[in-house]
């Protein structure tokens, strides 16, 4: 899972605005890969970063099930730390995406779920442009 011991700062916004019509797409799109990779969540904008498996989904278990042995909680509390770090890295890198784009194409975004999908979204619009 990718992680950053640093939290993002004004250089961290340092990307250029996307153009309404693309025209800077492709400057664009490497800045803010590069951005995000300098901080350590380049998987989240490439989709590769995976959610964590909650434990309680594994089979056999349910949404009931409750750690009972010292492997099991090791296993749920790694999970928690292993949740709240991905979800951090995705709202980071949506965050980085939304700020550098139109309002008008933040809108057509908004509701996608991460960050792979609203930067394969935006990659999709803008292919002619590369």
């Amino acid at each position: 899972m990718s992680s950053s011991n640093t939290k993002p700062g004004e250089d961290f916004l340092c990307v250029p605005k996307l153009v309404v019509d693309g025209e800077n797409w492709m400057t664009y799109k490497d800045r803010l890969s590069w951005s995000v990779d300098a901080h350590g969540f380049l998987g989240h904008l490439e989709g590769t970063e995976k959610k964590p498996v909650d434990p309680s989904m594994l089979t056999g278990r349910g949404a009931s099930w409750v750690p009972t042995t010292s492997d099991e909680v090791r296993e749920l509390t790694a999970y928690k730390v292993a949740s709240k770090e991905w979800r951090m890295g995705k709202a980071i890198t949506k965050q980085q995406i939304a700020g550098t784009i139109p309002n008008s194409l933040f809108i057509q975004v908004k509701n996608l779920a991460t960050a792979g999908e609203i930067f394969t979204y935006i990659s999709n619009l803008f292919k002619k442009c590369s």
